[in-house]
């Protein structure tokens, strides 16, 4: 039976090896594992894109290295390959043939993987670490954005080792999205530029932060006619702000609300708030997922500004997540993500990836 292909049967995924015991939290959703996951935190996912028939999973971890599955249309997933950076890797991404793999790393490089041939070469260098990698299509040229803690956002054509164009940021790249013809990139101290990519990139415009904490996510939506229109910016502080670039009414359009937050608002007793770790948008419903370090996943519907669902607690963060690109399958990734310091770091947990179907969960609410 196929898992993903269709919207039927998603209970497959509860019947774990290992037996679920009252005390064992890792898995509250019983949603499918990925077998073989990283050995140290899961810091970013990526599936392949329409132009590659099947899926595939690009995960990059804490332990330098980036790790390829094939996810079959009945849930099983097979390890098909991996490469190592020298120091952690923070982002991955694909390239639209999906022949190729991008990875951003501490090492102060990124990398482009050519999966026909399993090599890897450098394609990019800055003089910090690289923290966003992206793949630009546009009709007159191709390129790879990165975006790093040297204060820079830098672009690639991968044949050569000097960059087509480096553009200053006013701090550090903390996290970055790309749906062309626009890009947008949020900084420390609360950066936020958004830039269009045609002919050539360039700074369209600084907005000043919906937000008042540090960015920690963002990710572009598109319009009726899948044109890019605004984002989603996730904060360290339990928040998301939705925001359109050039909306009728910016009062009232634009709004954040809170997530990722425990104990409710309305008890005396004092509420935990946590990171929101990652954003993604369903592909065919214009819908989002959120993650947290609480733990937890949640979907939700910006149009009509409701929540559709919210996930049980997972024993550890929910670091990483994103949509296959049909939105069949929502990948999230459960590692710790040090919100807590140092010391709530247990090197004996073992980091997970979990996959569900997400055909149904994430419909809007008003859809006839």
């Amino acid at each position: 039976m196929s898992l993903f292909g269709s919207t039927s049967g998603f209970g497959a995924g509860g019947t774990s090896m290992f037996g679920n015991t009252a005390t064992d939290n890792h898995n509250p959703m019983k949603d499918i594992e990925v077998t073989s996951p990283p050995d140290d935190s899961i810091g970013c996912l990526a599936f392949s894109p329409l132009a590659l028939p099947g899926n595939f999973l690009i995960a990059g971890s804490w332990a330098n290295d980036v790790r390829c599955w094939e996810v079959q249309d009945n849930g099983q997933t097979i390890p098909k390959a991996q490469q190592m950076h020298t120091g952690p890797v923070l982002d991955v991404c694909w390239s639209d043939d999906g022949s190729k793999v991008f990875t951003a790393s501490c090492d102060k490089t990124a990398k482009m993987w050519d999966l026909n041939s399993n090599q890897a070469i450098q394609i990019a260098q800055h003089e910090a670490p690289v923290k966003t990698v992206h793949w630009i299509k546009a009709p007159n040229y191709s390129c790879v954005m990165t975006g790093s803690w040297d204060k820079t956002l830098k672009f690639w054509d991968t044949r050569s080792p000097t960059p087509m164009m480096t553009l200053q940021l006013p701090e550090r790249c903390y996290c970055a999205d790309v749906v062309h013809p626009m890009a947008v990139v949020a900084t420390a101290e609360r950066g936020l530029i958004v830039y269009q990519l045609e002919n050539q990139p360039s700074e369209f415009r600084r907005i000043e932060s919906p937000l008042k904490h540090q960015h920690r996510c963002v990710a572009i939506f598109k319009d009726k006619v899948n044109k890019p229109t605004g984002f989603a910016l996730g904060s360290i502080e339990g928040r998301v702000a939705i925001h359109y670039i050039n909306p009728p009414n910016p009062a009232k359009d634009n709004f954040t609300f809170k997530c990722h937050r425990s104990n409710g608002t309305n008890t005396s007793a004092p509420q935990d708030i946590y990171a929101v770790n990652g954003i993604a948008f369903h592909p065919a419903h214009g819908t989002l997922a959120t993650v947290g370090s609480d733990g937890r996943f949640s979907f939700w519907d910006k149009d009509a500004r409701t929540k559709l669902k919210t996930s049980e607690q997972l024993d550890q963060p929910i670091s990483a997540c994103c949509f296959n690109h049909n939105g069949n399958i929502f990948a999230y990734a459960s590692s710790y993500d040090w919100s807590k310091g140092h010391e709530f770091y247990n090197p004996q947990k073992k980091n997970y990836i979990f996959l569900r179907n997400a055909a149904e969960e994430l419909k809007p609410r008003n859809k006839k």
